[in-house]
């Protein structure tokens, strides 16, 4: 199980004594004050539960144990669509899904019927990284904003944040792909994230893990940083380490 747009990498703190210098976010006399701090999810906040997932496997193995390797993740990734805009729509996304598993391997009802209570699982594969929830709670003490525009495939992000320990309600705006039909780095996902937060772009700040989503937001007017967990950025990106970094930047 993966996730379709964006693999979730892990990382360290920097705060290794060459560590490359972060970018100066820091509000200049001529730059718009920072009102909002908009994060991707995955790879940002959350980092993906591969434990979990090999569990879900385990789950679907042993309701069909004729079924290959990784079947389940096969599916998913695979899956062409459609895919569920409001968070109403996702219990009958979660039945097709799995009807066209069992539709695809053949399955008797009985296995059909079993896979149908397994429901929703996909909320279940992620895990917060461990300077996240810390960083959002000291930006919302300072009076900011927080927001967050995914690129994800199903709009119940709230419900992703708070299995992995992160309260949905620190922020004033969720928005994912699915919702939106728009996807980064398209311009028009970062502009439309600034409206919901009624501010202007230059009065945002975006965070993602992918610098060309963090190029996108700079092409909307926004000022942008690049997280780079696992240390691969190149000098020329000025990426932070570490959400710890970012409440020093601010």
């Amino acid at each position: 199980m993966g996730h379709r747009y964006q693999a979730a990498s892990g990382g360290t703190p920097a705060t290794s004594p060459g560590a490359d210098p972060a970018p100066d976010i820091r509000q200049g006399d001529s730059a718009a004050p920072i009102r909002a701090v908009i994060f991707d999810r995955d790879g940002t906040l959350l980092r993906f539960n591969y434990g979990a997932a090999e569990e879900l496997e385990r789950r679907v193995h042993a309701i069909a144990p004729t079924l290959p390797p990784a079947a389940a993740s096969s599916h998913w990734m695979a899956w062409p669509g459609p895919w569920p805009r409001l968070v109403e729509e996702e219990p009958a996304f979660w039945r097709l899904f799995w009807q066209e598993f069992a539709n695809r391997h053949a399955l008797p009802p009985e296995a059909t019927a079993r896979l149908l209570e397994i429901g929703d699982f996909y909320h279940t594969c992620f895990a917060a990284y461990p300077d996240a929830r810390g960083c959002l709670e000291e930006l919302r003490r300072r009076g900011l904003k927080l927001a967050v525009l995914t690129n994800f495939e199903l709009p119940s992000i709230d419900r992703t944040l708070r299995y992995a320990g992160i309260d949905p309600s620190l922020f004033d705006v969720l928005l994912s792909s699915s919702a939106t039909g728009i996807t980064k780095p398209d311009v028009r996902a970062y502009l439309g994230c600034a409206e919901a937060l009624g501010l202007e772009p230059a009065a945002c700040l975006f965070v993602d893990d992918r610098s060309d989503n963090v190029d996108g937001a700079r092409r909307a007017g926004m000022r942008a940083v690049l997280i780079d967990r696992a240390g691969n950025a190149p000098p020329s990106e000025h990426a932070i380490r570490d959400l710890r970094q970012l409440c020093d930047l601010l």
